[in-house]
């Protein structure tokens, strides 16, 4: 559960219900770990990520959570190493950086004949202390660079001037095979004496790869060694397993069945004995015969695997941009540990006061149960599949709909914990499912494209089990739906298209606008919603449009600096709220209310609690009024009074921490700081050997004034340090514990 925090008022705010001058904001979530280069584990416990700007990460309980290492160094990391607890290394340009304390300290170590233009160090192992390697890479050349004295000097193992090389590993220390490729090649080179590198000869693949780069590789022993790489659906072009029994001198290409074949990247694999192994990318598939066979295995996430690491068993598995699951009976169920991933949130739908879903990229999805003060994310799985989720609904606290690409339909009867296909899914990117809607359990609509500018509008009236379509009304793309009961309803989409209904979907008529202004002729429109049974707002780029006859002609309003592609509408009585991004110079965000059935429009989003660089795509309304917005970075924003960290009247204009209070403390005390700008927040709590004792906050934060409650109940008495880091910016301060 996240760290719940009390932002200190300045001075007194007074509060006024959903008055465009008085609203007051705040940021519900945001992705629980920053998107990283990669990670590594020493152990099913222990383990490190690292990213851009001299980010890293560290966990003591395989994953769950994590708190950051000060390295206080600038450039972007891209690989990490450990050989025990305290001793370990990290890679970024033509530098490795080295710990022996664990990565309370760092010594910069250059790799002389690194790659220097646009390379970076993307590998590294160490046998021990003295001997180790390196990758340095760019995307056209690479080298292996190896020391045997900790790194005071350096010589080049291996020279790939014409490819890539992206992973190592190694069986012992006079052991090793390296890979990579490019379009067209496939780099393989190994060792057998831990100096001396030899290119090894490459499979022949079958005929139709337009690239054959390898991504993943693992030495199970001196002789058997399995690499993964390149798949792509063009073509088709199947994922690439190759095995070498003679230490990576040359390689076999594993020819799947054609029922099990995947056509993604693999990027790492890990077995756990001569028979038993499993390989991650764009899929999970595993092999119980030394990977003459591979089989796809199902596990609850959208988003593309980047990391495994093995004991037995026991797996962890890190997505490209930044999230945890683990595994104990390897690979047949799998634990999400990371809370809010990484997504954009599409689509947000309210149930009541305190259940809201929110759903998007990669099929993730977010639920809570109170209100908005708990969110809890998952991903929607169908069909051993995730597919972008464009909207969803829900007809009541169990029953729920998402439409979705490449036109599925997927259905929950127990509140989102499990999903199944309504409509399959196609291989047709083409074809996308964007609005859905329904009046009850069993009449239900849904909107999108069937191909290019091909609309399709779907409708079921026995709960999705079958559907009937309507296609090409309008040789438009349908992006929104909304019905006002059983028999009216309007759905809209691009080139400035409407359709509605007054027979239940029966026939559907083609809308008439008015007063459009040339610009926007051809103006996509996204999202409808009804006020009353003959007045809708219908929102798109830079345009929000009004009906007052039920959909058959609308009228453009004219609103106030409206520059926004206006993604999301939602009505409740004559209230209206409508948001939208612009994403070209200057950046901004809208979030539009009307309190007068679109008459005149005030906007929100210049609060300083919308980030610029975070789009806003949908909204939704509880029916006590409060609004939630969703969209990119996994943010969820409302104006709720009863949830979250209230917006101040007045925002820090200085990064600060306070001492803490009271002090000395016993067993409780309150750590305050301030916030003059946003950014991943990290606050921790030492002993006087500079030990971690406390992970206190590790998440991105808003502008503000925050307080947070540290309970030293279980310590022992004595001298603490308490540290605050934003950015490249750290303040640390004592405190005394006397029991």
């Amino acid at each position: 559960m996240k760290q719940r925090y009390t932002l200190i008022i300045a001075v007194a705010v007074m509060l006024f219900a959903y008055h465009a001058e008085a609203q007051t904001w705040k940021q519900l979530t945001s992705q629980s770990l920053p998107t990283f280069a990669t990670a590594f584990f020493l152990n099913t416990t222990t383990g490190w990520f690292v990213g851009s700007k001299g980010l890293m990460e560290t966990t003591q309980d395989g994953g769950k959570t994590w708190t950051d290492v000060t390295t206080n160094i600038a450039e972007d990391l891209k690989s990490v190493f450990f050989l025990n607890a305290t001793t370990g290394f990290i890679g970024s340009t033509t530098k490795i950086y080295k710990t022996i304390d664990g990565g309370k300290t760092w010594t910069a170590i250059s790799v002389t004949g690194a790659i220097s233009s646009s390379a970076y160090i993307y590998d590294i192992y160490f046998a021990d202390a003295q001997k180790g390697w390196v990758i340095s890479s760019s995307s056209s050349a690479a080298k292996i660079i190896q020391t045997v004295d900790g790194g005071t000097t350096w010589t080049v193992g291996a020279d790939n001037p014409a490819g890539d090389l992206e992973a190592m590993d190694f069986f012992s220390a006079t052991s090793g095979v390296a890979v990579g490729g490019g379009v067209g090649k496939c780099d393989l080179w190994f060792t057998k004496d831990g100096a001396t590198w030899t290119k090894g000869t490459a499979p022949t693949f079958p005929a139709g790869y337009t690239k054959t780069d390898i991504k993943g590789v693992f030495m199970f022993d001196q002789n058997t060694v399995y690499a993964d790489g390149w798949g792509s659906l063009v073509g088709p072009q199947p994922s690439i397993q190759l095995k070498s029994t003679d230490g990576g001198a040359t390689w076999t290409y594993l020819t799947q069945d054609d029922a099990n074949k995947t056509y993604d990247n693999m990027y790492e694999l890990y077995f756990k004995d001569a028979n038993n192994g499993i390989a991650v990318g764009g899929n999970v598939v595993r092999t119980a015969n030394g990977g003459t066979t591979w089989t796809p295995i199902d596990i609850p996430c959208g988003s593309t695997l980047k990391n495994i690491f093995g004991s037995g068993d026991k797996l962890i598995v890190s997505t490209i941009d930044g999230a945890f699951l683990s595994s104990t009976d390897f690979g047949t169920t799998w634990k999400l540990l990371t809370n809010v991933p990484s997504f954009t949130v599409n689509s947000i739908f309210a149930v009541n006061n305190n259940l809201i879903f929110a759903g998007g990229s990669n099929g993730a999805i977010l639920k809570t149960v109170d209100g908005g003060k708990n969110w809890t994310g998952s991903y929607q799985r169908v069909n051993k599949a995730s597919q972008n989720i464009q909207g969803i609904y829900f007809v009541n606290d169990k029953v729920g709909y998402t439409a979705s690409s490449y036109r599925m339909i997927a259905k929950t009867v127990d509140g989102g914990a499990s999903w199944t296909s309504s409509l399959d899914a196609t291989g047709s990117a083409t074809q996308v499912l964007y609005g859905v809607h329904f009046i009850n359990e069993n009449l239900g609509f849904v909107v999108g494209k069937d191909a290019s500018n091909v609309d399709i509008i779907y409708k079921t009236i026995d709960g999705g089990t079958t559907w009937t379509s309507k296609t090409n009304l309008v040789a438009a793309n349908l992006r929104g739906v909304a019905f006002y009961d059983a028999l009216n309803g309007i759905t809209v989409g691009e080139k400035l298209k409407a359709l509605y209904t007054i027979d239940g979907g029966t026939t559907w008529t083609a809308s008439t606008f008015t007063g459009v202004p040339t610009a926007s002729a051809s103006a996509t429109l996204r999202e409808v919603s009804y006020i009353n049974a003959t007045t809708a707002i219908a929102v798109g780029d830079k345009v929000i449009l009004k009906t007052t006859d039920g959909g058959a002609t609308w009228n453009y309003l004219t609103v106030a600096d409206l520059t926004h592609s206006m993604t999301g509408v939602a009505a409740q009585g004559n209230t209206v709220w409508a948001v939208g991004y612009k994403s070209a110079a200057p950046k901004s965000v809208a979030v539009y209310q009307s309190a007068d059935a679109g008459l005149t429009w005030t906007n929100q989003g210049t609060s300083a609690v919308f980030d610029v660089e975070t789009a806003v795509y949908d909204i939704t309304i509880i029916p006590s009024g409060s609004i939630f917005v969703g969209g990119t970075k996994s943010v969820i924003y409302s104006n709720s009074t009863s949830v979250g960290v209230e917006e101040e009247a007045t925002l820090p204009t200085t990064f600060e921490l306070m001492q803490n209070y009271p002090n000395p403390f016993n067993p409780e005390t309150t750590i305050s700081y301030s916030l003059n700008k946003a950014g991943i927040v990290k606050l921790n709590v030492y002993d006087v050997l500079g030990r971690l004792v406390k992970s206190l906050v590790n998440e991105n934060q808003m502008p503000g004034r925050y307080s947070v409650k540290f309970d030293g109940n279980n310590l022992s008495s004595g001298i603490y340090f308490y540290s605050v880091s934003t950015g490249n910016s750290i303040l640390t301060k004592k405190m005394l514990l006397i029991k």
